[in-house]
């Protein structure tokens, strides 16, 4: 089986990065299928995570400033489609693959579903449509720039109906898009932390992770904080990510008198570690395309108290086994779950076991095969 994924880039660690590399080195070197990552344009930086040598990386280096024409706002977009699309039918005719995935937004979804009929075509989506909806809810009024955004969200969305198969994270947002090609909802694959979950019972630090921005919510966390201390001083809140509302955040702090109780960390390169010494995980974000830091927080034994927005937490959480979900901005149910834990380490201790027991569902070996058999399936359907 021949596989060619697309991305924009490789040189930037995130979340589709991670997961698509996890992917790529599960199906060469477990399966021994022929994987190769066309990149648009590497800009000769190293790859973000470790990639198995086995996985073939071509970098397109797209460039599509060189000429008058590509410059020209919308129609150049469109310009530039035409002339790509000539060099990734190229590569596709050298590679022959079986299948081509693309994993995020970009000029290859008016290229990749217009290649050669004989190799099919998978759009991942990464995100959901109840995450583009709350981005565009906390957009701002109305502007130029706004309308451009939207006018091009709503041309990506007509693409989508073009691949032969659209593959979900998440059984809401599958419900939620109604596409006829999205039927397919595989989750996200996670890569093993390589350390053995060693839960600490006599912790008291609480942790959460995430971009420093307005969907994921973190003021709800620090507003509660400062009713927790009321009953447990000596608890203490971790938050680690960066982003554009870190001095916000940093404000809210010093305004609720928290300096001493909830610390924003900034990005850690071992997040492992980190994992490894708290007690549990919180969650509060306004919606997501999947919630891959709950999978990896459960991994290290952590329970999470999560927020049950779109989508994601509702398929990963089952409800007061391995955690919690919450009604979205209910506060005093927020502060009543975290002050439970807090209170209660046999509680802590069994949704520990059941966190481990559940996150172990998305590794790749439990994963991998339901894209095996997607790919068998449209292949032989051929």
């Amino acid at each position: 089986m021949k596989i060619v994924y697309c991305i924009g880039s490789l040189a930037k660690a995130g979340g589709v990065e991670r997961v698509l590399i996890n992917k790529a080195n599960y199906l060469t070197d477990s399966i021994g299928y022929q994987v190769t990552i066309l990149i648009a344009k590497q800009n000769n930086l190293p790859i973000c995570y470790p990639i198995s040598k086995n996985v073939k990386i071509i970098d397109v280096d797209i460039d599509v400033s060189s000429s008058f024409m590509s410059r020209v706002p919308v129609l150049g977009f469109f310009f530039n489609i035409s002339q790509l699309k000539k060099v990734y039918q190229a590569i596709v005719n050298e590679l022959k693959p079986n299948i081509i995935i693309n994993v995020e937004r970009g000029y290859e979804d008016f290229i990749i579903p217009t290649l050669i009929s004989s190799v099919f075509s998978i759009r991942e989506s990464h995100s959901s449509k109840a995450a583009v909806k709350a981005m565009y809810n906390n957009s701002g009024s109305f502007n130029f720039f706004n309308f451009k955004k939207r006018f091009f969200t709503y041309l990506y969305a007509k693409q989508l109906l073009k691949y032969d198969k659209v593959v979900l994270l998440t059984k809401q947002d599958a419900k939620d898009r109604k596409l006829p090609n999205g039927d397919v909802v595989i989750p996200n694959v996670i890569s093993s932390f390589g350390i053995c979950p060693k839960y600490d019972l006599n912790c008291r630090k609480v942790i959460s992770v995430g971009r420093l921005d307005l969907y994921k919510n973190f003021k709800d966390q620090i507003i509660v904080w400062k009713e927790v201390v009321k009953i447990h001083p000596d608890w203490t809140l971790h938050i680690y990510g960066e982003g554009s509302e870190k001095e916000n955040l940093h404000q809210l702090i010093q305004s609720l008198n928290l300096e001493r109780h909830v610390f924003l960390e900034g990005v850690s390169p071992s997040i492992q570690d980190h994992y490894a010494t708290s007690s549990f995980f919180i969650f509060t974000s306004l919606a997501e395309g999947f919630g891959m830091v709950l999978v990896e927080a459960m991994q290290m034994g952590l329970p999470v108290i999560s927020y049950n927005c779109p989508c994601g937490p509702s398929d990963i959480i089952e409800e007061g086994m391995d955690g919690y979900l919450i009604d979205m901005f209910d506060l005093k149910a927020l502060e009543k779950r975290i002050v439970n834990l807090i209170e209660n380490k046999n509680l802590r201790a069994a949704k520990s076991i059941s966190a481990i027991r559940k996150s172990q569902n998305y590794l790749p070996e439990n994963v991998m095969p339901q894209w095996m058999n997607l790919f068998k399936k449209m292949c032989n359907g051929k």
